[in-house]
């Protein structure tokens, strides 16, 4: 599991020069709307407020972890799997 600093440095390897001000607020948007729909859902059951906390505390990691790998970690590893697969039909040639 990737820890902060490195999720930062994949961030600027994923984003280099397209690091725009408004592809960093929709990022945040999307997890503070995913956040809403957990508290929402939460409230719609009608459970008491310190369920309702805990379900959207606990709900935190997990959806900020969970977009975080979509927008930065998969597309690293997927370049890297390439790279990887380019290896082996190099040496498999030789």
């Amino acid at each position: 599991m990737a820890d902060l600093l490195n999720i930062l440095l994949l961030k600027d390897r994923v984003n280099g020069d397209r690091d725009n001000i408004f592809l960093i607020l929709f990022e945040k948007a999307f997890i503070l709307i995913a956040l809403l729909v957990v508290l929402l859902i939460g409230v719609a059951l009608e459970w008491p407020p310190w369920a309702v906390g805990m379900l959207v505390g606990g709900s935190l990691g997990p959806i900020v972890y969970g977009h975080y790998y979509v927008i930065y970690i998969r597309p690293l590893k997927k370049e890297q799997n390439l790279l990887e697969a380019k290896k082996q039909a190099k040496s498999k040639r030789k």
